[in-house]
């Protein structure tokens, strides 16, 4: 039986800059022999024979919170493993890849290196990043009354070519200038970008933006802070600081059924 129930350690939760990492091998399987729960999981790419794996600990973010997965390559003295999805199946990260060709393949125990792709890592920082810049200067305008006061934070999407911040309440479409100012005024403060882990209850009222559901381990609740601006419950990977965001780029405000979706995206500068 596939051992699903082994916890993953995910690294990249409090060492978010760290690009490669050592560890062995719990398990390796054919994508096809695991549970149909978890085969579903995954897309695996067409024409090759697909692989998952796990291991004690990874610096592979799996795919959650509106951000997609790292990918990359795990290494061994003999055979080399391309990532191209990790999924989480709780307590286990799951890493789906194939292996160059040949016969080589790892064995349990063995002892590999992981090595992510550091620039698709840094674009999805980026960008994660970016969407708690928007969410916090559209509460900065409710605090100062240049929007509605009812807008509240809602769900959000970081992929790269349709990232967006989602809010409760309808924000004028006239506003988009506005949004975009406050975002380049607080880029242009290049604010320190803090991971902490608080208490359920600090997490509740200390956050800018708090949905009703967030998950907290035995560490806490992991939570991205921005200078002393605001502050979110969040799984992803960020930047240290704002300039590492480069352009952020307010694309449109859409509304629709009483929520407003703001679209953006990072440039370089």
């Amino acid at each position: 039986m596939f051992p699903l129930t082994q916890r993953t350690v995910p690294l990249y939760q409090k060492e978010g800059q760290l690009c490669r990492h050592t560890s062995q091998i719990t398990s390796i399987h054919p994508l096809s022999c695991l549970p149909e729960d978890a085969r579903a999981l995954f897309k695996p790419p067409p024409d090759s024979t697909s692989y998952v794996l796990t291991t004690p600990s990874t610096i592979f973010h799996a795919q959650g919170g509106g951000q997609p997965s790292d990918t990359g390559i795990i290494k061994s003295k003999d055979a080399t493993f391309h990532v191209h999805q990790v999924r989480k199946n709780e307590p286990a990260l799951l890493h789906m890849g194939v292996f160059d060709g040949g016969n080589a393949r790892f064995q349990d125990g063995e002892e590999v290196e992981q090595s992510i792709n550091v620039e698709k890592r840094r674009l999805h920082s980026r960008i994660h990043t970016a969407g708690h810049v928007i969410g916090l200067a559209i509460n900065v305008l409710v605090r100062e009354a240049r929007l509605p006061s009812n807008i509240v934070d809602g769900k959000a999407s970081h992929y790269p070519g349709s990232a967006f911040v989602e809010f409760l309440g309808l924000i004028p479409g006239t506003a988009k200038a506005d949004i975009q100012a406050k975002v380049d005024e607080l880029v242009s403060q290049d604010l320190d970008v803090k991971i902490h882990f608080w208490t359920e209850a600090k997490a509740r009222t200390d956050c800018t933006g708090v949905l009703e559901s967030f998950k907290s381990d035995e560490d806490g609740v992991r939570v991205v802070e921005i200078g002393d601006v605001g502050s979110y419950p969040c799984g992803g990977t960020h930047v240290l600081n704002l300039s590492e965001c480069g352009k952020v780029v307010v694309r449109g405000v859409k509304r629709q059924k009483g929520v407003s979706k703001v679209s953006y995206e990072v440039q370089d500068t």
